[in-house]
């Protein structure tokens, strides 16, 4: 069976700004090169040249993905939610009243300033702050949570593009080799043709054989290439140099067991994660509607000095709800909890149907793929030589051979395409119960 090997080459440029990026790549991503400078100077092929294209795997992209502005995004809603904590368990300010006027006696023969101070301390916030900071600690999960499930689905979509460079790759390896293998065969033909061994038709279809080829390997190209401009886009839009991305296509991963992964998902997925802790919230926001029926007090110190006395002392202030016993306002708090709690429920159940669709999807694929590179690949590769061989001698013609390598170049398609939906599938699976590919 032929293998296949997956080397991406990502075209960049050199600009200002990232050259700190190449070193670092150059230091961190080939230590071994490194290594081989100071170990065997004598080598020509142990010596690594500044102009030496970097190698760059999936792991390597993944520190790179952090920098990405959505990930940056959410990482501020974090700082927000962690600032709403504080601002929940902050102390109102005590509120001081001075007043200064002129008075006199009704006769007009004493004048004098008068002056009153009053300090007035509330206390209503107390009953409330316990479960105003419960409700903030748990948006503050919720956000966490988020950012988590965010980083998971950007690096979701990068693992897509990231198989489909690779897939893409691999298939302008395939189809430049099988593009030489046919003009291989039409030069054969062609020495036939003018030995009068073949028909002059012959040539014609081996002609049209390979231009097929050659334009599908065009094709390929052109799709090679769109994907390492989006690449690019992915992780900052500028490049320092070429960079060479490997990956092992044709590694079918192994499939986590189906209950595990719902058991752990439904523990562990951001999603859930977050939606209990709104719930909790809306649990905390019911509780601080409920005691804001609870009458408000505050402490209350004056002193006053006016024309013919001096007086000063305390007291307590007390709020009474009269108007308002915040019943609209504790039934729409309810209602948030109720609806919280529904949303928790279905978010569970679209989980474990996506978790059971997608591993599904990643046995099925997985198990397309084994079966070509075992059973089928072997034997239509085996069918195409023996094909080749056969016209050579003279024994077939020309059509038993281009359709036996019809049927190769097909199936070849169909395992490389079952191998990038393979790697997709899976990738989808193992970012739905949190395990990333480390490949």
């Amino acid at each position: 069976m032929q293998s296949f090997s997956t080397t991406v080459i990502l075209q960049t440029r050199r600009r200002r700004g990232l050259r700190v990026f190449y070193l670092l790549l150059t230091l961190t991503l080939n230590p071994a090169s490194a290594q081989s400078q100071k170990t065997l100077p004598t080598t020509a092929s142990a010596v690594q040249t500044p102009t030496e294209t970097p190698t760059v795997t999936w792991l390597d992209i993944v520190r790179l993905v952090d920098q990405h502005p959505r990930l940056a995004a959410g990482r501020l809603m974090v700082m927000a939610a962690r600032g709403a904590v504080g601002a929940a368990g902050a102390v109102p300010n005590p509120s001081l009243d001075a007043t200064i006027g002129g008075g006199a006696t009704r006769d007009g023969d004493l004048k004098r300033i008068e002056k009153g101070f009053e300090l007035t301390v509330p206390l209503g916030w107390i009953a409330q702050r316990g479960h105003k900071m419960a409700a903030a600690m748990a948006e503050l999960d919720a956000s966490q949570s988020d950012a988590e499930a965010l980083r998971r689905e950007i690096l979701l979509q990068l693992r897509v593009l990231f198989w489909n460079l690779v897939y893409d790759q691999t298939r302008v390896a395939a189809l430049t080799d099988l593009e030489a293998q046919t003009a291989d065969l039409a030069r054969i033909v062609r020495r036939r043709v003018e030995a009068g061994e073949a028909r002059p038709v012959e040539k014609a279809r081996v002609e049209v054989e390979l231009e097929k080829v050659a334009s599908e390997l065009d094709a390929a190209r052109v799709s090679l290439g769109v994907n390492r401009e989006q690449l690019q886009l992915w992780l900052g839009g500028e490049m320092v140099r070429e960079l060479r991305i490997e990956a092992d296509l044709s590694a079918v991963p192994t499939i986590p067991d189906l209950d595990p992964a719902l058991i752990q998902a439904r523990s562990s997925h951001p999603s859930i994660k977050a939606a209990r802790a709104r719930v909790e919230a809306r649990a905390a926001e019911v509780a601080v509607e409920k005691l804001a029926r609870i009458p408000s007090l505050a402490l209350k110190a004056f002193t006053d000095e006016e024309i013919d006395r001096r007086a000063y002392g305390g007291g307590i202030v007390v709020d009474i709800p009269v108007w308002n016993w915040n019943a609209g306002r504790i039934a729409q708090a309810q209602a948030q909890w109720s609806a919280g709690k529904k949303q928790l429920e279905a978010q569970a159940r679209d989980l474990d149907s996506s978790i059971i669709e997608s591993h599904g999807a990643c046995l099925a694929a997985s198990r397309t793929a084994i079966r070509l590179r075992d059973g089928i690949l072997p034997r239509s590769e085996a069918a195409a030589a023996t094909m080749e061989r056969t016209y050579q001698l003279g024994e077939a013609s020309l059509l038993e051979a281009i359709d036996a390598r019809r049927v190769l170049v097909e199936t070849r398609r169909t395992y490389l395409a079952a191998l990038v939906e393979t790697q997709i599938d899976c990738s989808r699976f193992n970012a739905l119960i949190g395990e990333e590919d480390e490949q």
